[in-house]
């Protein structure tokens, strides 16, 4: 009898594992998408959730500290990410040893596009706080319907990058900071945050190297721009009290 109870216990929890799960082992953790401060905006949850899965999803989830690693340029390119909550930097180290900053990403944006494609992840991504990641396996990503929602976000993607373009190629330090700002607040709003007011998680110097500019301008721009009432920056918060002149400073955008 209790030989009988024990192997009823254990073909149920041998279901448990198997039901609604799939390929996921330890420490991998069940984490409720119901919770997910991205839910329904999210990429590994319209590829998984919204065609078969159960609304709980056993995913790849992880907390990165401010400064660990998600991957670095030349690492095995097996998956994708999704930020659940946190920021992350992009960058490359060039020839003279020095960081490049290619981009920051906010909760709800993809990471390891690079990769797509390749063998390796082209760049490295680094937690600016404390961050959690989902993973989403490239080998998963053939055998699902890919959606608008998937080209949708390539897209931002790629919109995004083109916008640096536009913003390196300006001489002037006003236009590129006006850039910053608007990209920023697009990336904010777009996950229902405030459209006025800004937490920058990254250093003035992470700041200054994206926009190719030096530090002390990037302080002198954002003092301009306090002092001409455009805005107020209280530490890491930047208040905007005028958009459509930043808008104005800013010049040309490409918009979706």
């Amino acid at each position: 009898m209790v030989m009988q109870i024990q192997k009823t216990a254990a073909e149920k929890a041998d279901s448990s594992a198997t039901t609604g799960i799939g390929y996921a082992r330890p420490p991998l953790e069940i984490l409720s998408c119901r919770n997910c401060e991205v839910r329904g905006n999210c990429l590994v949850e319209q590829m998984t959730i919204a065609h078969e899965q159960s609304y709980q999803v056993l995913k790849n989830k992880k907390v990165f500290l401010r400064g660990d690693h998600i991957f670095r340029t030349g690492d095995d390119s097996e998956a994708i990410y999704v930020i659940s909550s946190g920021s992350v930097k992009s960058y490359l180290i060039m020839e003279d040893g020095e960081e490049q900053v290619l981009n920051f990403y906010l909760v709800g944006d993809v990471i390891g596009l690079d990769g797509m494609g390749t063998d390796s992840y082209l760049s490295s991504a680094v937690a600016l706080e404390s961050t959690t990641i989902c993973r989403l396996p490239m080998l998963e990503l053939p055998n699902r319907a890919l959606g608008q929602g998937f080209l949708g976000m390539i897209s931002d993607n790629l919109i995004r990058d083109h916008n640096l373009l536009l913003m390196l190629a300006r001489k002037d330090a006003d236009g590129r900071m006006a850039s910053f700002l608007i990209n920023m607040l697009k990336q904010s709003k777009r996950h229902g945050r405030s459209a006025d007011v800004l937490y920058l998680t990254m250093t003035r110097q992470d700041i200054a190297n994206y926009l190719g500019l030096a530090i002390e301008t990037v302080s002198r721009t954002l003092r301009r721009f306090q002092d001409s009432g455009i805005l107020e920056v209280t530490r890491r918060k930047i208040e905007i009290f005028d958009m459509k002149c930043l808008l104005s400073i800013a010049g040309t955008q490409i918009t979706r």
